[in-house]
């Protein structure tokens, strides 16, 4: 038997867990990593502080509007435009609902596989 359920309450097959969430302290700002292909992008995005939960981003392209991304799987969010060539913007909200709007993180040569990071964090 795993040791915890030697000190935890056994109970029809659930062993109950109170938890509760921290702030996240990190070093630096939000980094961006940029994925994908010429047809869309992918952009994991991490060193998040706060909840350290990203809900909801958006990305903005120097000759674009803002375009609402979708989450793909994780901290991964895409868009189906292509931005090849030109430089990127994000807004960034947290499960604690505290945006930010990171302007010019991206610069207008980046590459596939290329990381960025933003001046701010939550």
């Amino acid at each position: 038997m795993p040791m915890f359920l030697k000190i935890a309450e056994y109970q029809a097959g659930i062993v109950p867990v109170l938890f509760r969430r921290v702030s996240c302290i990190k070093q630096g700002g939000i980094k961006f990593e940029i994925n994908g292909n010429r047809y869309w992008i992918l952009v994991l995005v991490y060193n998040v502080g706060g909840s350290g939960e990203v809900i909801d981003a958006k990305v903005k392209g120097s000759r674009t509007e803002w375009l609402q991304m979708k989450r793909n799987w994780g901290q991964n969010w895409q868009s189906g435009v292509p931005l090849q060539g030109q430089s990127m913007s994000f807004i960034v909200t947290d499960s604690d609902h505290n945006t930010l709007e990171l302007d010019n993180v991206v610069s207008a040569n980046w590459q596939f596989g290329q990381s960025f990071e933003a001046g701010q964090d939550f």
